[in-house]
């Protein structure tokens, strides 16, 4: 009840707004930390009844679903930048938007469902030829994936409008819980039938159950979506071009953040891509923190400027990169530098050997495509979607021959380093347009506040407790010396903070916890 009254308080004025920003990063923070806990707990327990080749099939969903991710349209972005736009009462202005963008996702899901289904032999032929997985498993497998996909992709409507709202609480609520109910339920099924078909029922039955959570609480919270069919031709014109520019960034972006695995799955083994998804995984909690700010920031942002308060939109932006770089650094140099002791003591010495390597480049890819997220988040936000675009389109010249080359010299580290250059060109590309042309100003600002200080950090601090280690024999005091690691980041970290974001922190947390 109280948590329910705070919101309704920071409907009005600037300070309950800009309070309500704080809490939602909060509130996204323990939902990303729940996720990333479970996926890091259920993980081994996946590999062990699974194995490494069907685990590597396992990784094929999230390939198909960024993938299909073109079929957007872009949609999702823009129904988030219209509802937190929209300053009417009860969002009457924006319903005829949000009802077409809600039929257009269904039927996006139903063709989704039906072509992948259509195409499951296709599909199998074409991307997974080295694997000693049973043909007719595979295939079958592709049609559960079909059924799955088609159920959640109307997820992300949903949480496009419950984040324009501004309601993280119900947002992470809802994810923390169909997340649960997913993982802990699949590792139920594998520990009485350890088959992989049971555990990919298990994931279209699961999806079922997220779409109607999502949808009910939707609709609670917005009762001018209409829950038949609803085409406004009006609407969508309204919408288009925004939605269009959306989309082609959407379509760049997913060759550019999917080449890797993609080529992975094309040009290794099924094997060498469970390895890669094992590395992924272990990096995952660096994407999950991004997302926990990224998810708060853009609502607020669009708020900002379609409100013309610059000011505000340039504080909220310069404290979310900030708050970025001071929680991303930790866990990408933890495993940086202890990645193989991490990977030992998660999964096994075999996998560590295999992955670790692998997985040091993608944390470091993350890192940098998390402390340039904040900038193309105020460039969408504030409508100029062209200059991501612009950035993605070059990129692709060179990323993808790059890539290729790499993959074929070193495996799936190659692919890894190059996710990981691809995401550093970010850092000297979009970062300077979006601080140039969107929020006057520097570069050099950005660079000295944003980053360099927690890079340095995370660098001097993990990089000398691995030294430490090194000194003793290897085991348990690797342990020790990562915990003294993150003990040196964390104090300097928070030393090296604006006082103004330590204030925020302080404040925000005890609001949360509170209520």
């Amino acid at each position: 009840m109280a948590s329910s009254t705070w919101f309704v308080r920071s409907l009005t004025g600037k300070t309950q707004t800009l309070a309500r920003l704080k809490s939602n990063i909060i509130f996204n923070f323990l939902g990303s930390a729940w996720l990333g806990i479970l996926t890091l707990a259920v993980t081994p327990v996946q590999v062990h009844f699974l194995g490494v080749e069907a685990f590597g099939f396992v990784g094929l969903i999230t390939i198909l679903q960024v993938l299909l991710g073109s079929l957007d349209l872009g949609i999702a972005a823009t129904v988030t930048k219209v509802v937190s736009s929209d300053h009417s009462g009860g969002r009457r202005e924006s319903a005829g938007a949000l009802n077409t963008a809600s039929t257009v996702y269904w039927v996006i899901a139903l063709l989704i469902a039906v072509l992948l289904w259509a195409n499951s032999g296709r599909v199998a032929a074409f991307w997974l030829r080295n694997t000693r997985l049973d043909a007719a498993t595979v295939t079958v497998g592709i049609q559960i994936i079909a059924i799955y996909l088609g159920l959640r992709w109307p997820v992300a409507f949903y949480s496009g409008v419950i984040s324009g709202l501004q309601r993280m609480d119900a947002l992470n609520i809802i994810k923390a819980s169909v997340n649960t109910f997913r993982l802990v339920g699949g590792v139920v099924v594998l520990f009485f039938l350890p088959d992989l078909l049971a555990f990919l029922v298990w994931f279209a039955i699961s999806s079922a159950v997220e779409i109607l959570a999502y949808a009910i609480v939707t609709y609670r919270l917005l009762p001018s979506l209409r829950l038949w069919p609803y085409f406004s031709f009006a609407s969508f014109k309204d919408i288009w071009r925004y939605s269009v520019a959306m989309n082609l960034i959407a379509l760049t972006a997913l060759v550019l953040s999917q080449a890797d695995r993609l080529a992975v799955t094309r040009f290794l083994s099924l094997e060498y891509l469970g390895y890669y998804s094992i590395a992924y995984n272990a990096s995952i909690a660096i994407s999950l923190v991004q997302s926990a700010i990224n998810n708060a920031s853009f609502p607020a942002f669009s708020h900002s400027f379609s409100s013309g308060e610059h000011a505000d939109l340039l504080s909220r932006y310069n404290k979310a990169s900030q708050l970025m770089g001071l929680v991303v650094a930790l866990p990408c140099f933890a495993l940086v530098f202890f990645g193989h002791e991490v990977l030992t003591i998660w999964i096994n010495g075999k996998v560590a050997d295999a992955a670790a390597l692998t997985m040091a480049w993608l944390a470091i890819g993350f890192f940098f495509n998390a402390v340039v997220s904040n900038a193309y988040m105020a460039a969408v936000a504030c409508g100029q979607p062209g200059l991501p675009l612009k950035v993605n389109l070059v990129a692709l010249a060179v990323y993808l021959p790059g890539l290729y080359w790499l993959v074929h010299l070193f495996g799936i580290s190659g692919a890894a380093a190059a996710y990981a250059g691809l995401n550093a060109y970010y850092v000297f590309t979009l970062v300077p347009l979006v601080q140039a042309r969107v929020l006057q100003q520097g570069f050099g600002l950005w660079l000295r506040a944003n980053l360099l200080p927690f890079l340095l950090a995370g660098v001097g601090a993990f990089g000398g407790a691995k030294i430490l280690s090194l000194a003793f024999e290897p085991g348990w005091f690797s342990v020790i010396a990562l915990s003294v690691g993150v003990m040196a980041y964390a104090a300097a970290a928070w030393l090296l903070l604006s006082m103004p974001l330590r204030s925020d922190l302080i404040g925000a947390f005890k609001r949360v916890f509170s209520t």
